[in-house]
């Protein structure tokens, strides 16, 4: 027992040290939804930069996390539920509720890339549209290699105006 709780204790230290890393990856994600809005790229760079940052520790945490798992288990099938098992019911309780925040904190990141992504989507769509209309290019179709029509982009634009 005295082993189990001594791991137990590592991976609860692993998950305490991704949530906190999810907490600046959360930050993050919301500073860069609104550099994207308010067109700071200067700003955004930095975000993206300083994200990919702690994306790495994230995961260089969550690899040493899954050599603990199989050191102490020798078996890459079970998952941190079945684990648990394994440990006092005090410990149990305290890393199921560290991974179930750990899940909660990625669930939110996934929504907030939805978000952004879809934003881009859509401010992509909406100038494509103006280009389209503003610009048009009188070309033939193009086909892709599967045979679908690709619509046709401009070649090349000047603005006087910052977007």
């Amino acid at each position: 027992m005295i082993k189990s709780d001594a791991v137990a204790l590592r991976l609860n230290d692993l998950l305490c040290k991704e949530n906190e890393l999810l907490n600046v990856i959360l930050t993050e994600q919301r500073l860069i939804r609104e550099t994207v809005k308010t067109r700071e790229w200067a700003q955004l760079d930095a975000a993206i930069y300083r994200i990919q940052k702690v994306s790495d520790e994230f995961k260089n945490l969550e690899t040493q996390r899954l050599e603990v798992l199989y050191q102490f288990t020798g078996d890459e099938s079970l998952d941190i539920y079945q684990i648990s098992h394994m440990f006092s019911i005090d410990m149990r309780q305290t890393l199921l509720e560290s991974f179930r925040l750990m899940r909660q904190k990625l669930s939110v990141s996934k929504i907030e890339n939805n978000a952004l992504s879809e934003y881009i989507r859509v401010t992509k769509d909406f100038l494509q549209g103006v280009f389209d209309n503003a610009v048009p290019q009188a070309r033939s179709t193009v086909y892709s290699n599967k045979g679908k029509v690709i619509k046709a982009m401009p070649d090349s634009l000047v603005l006087d105006r910052i977007m």
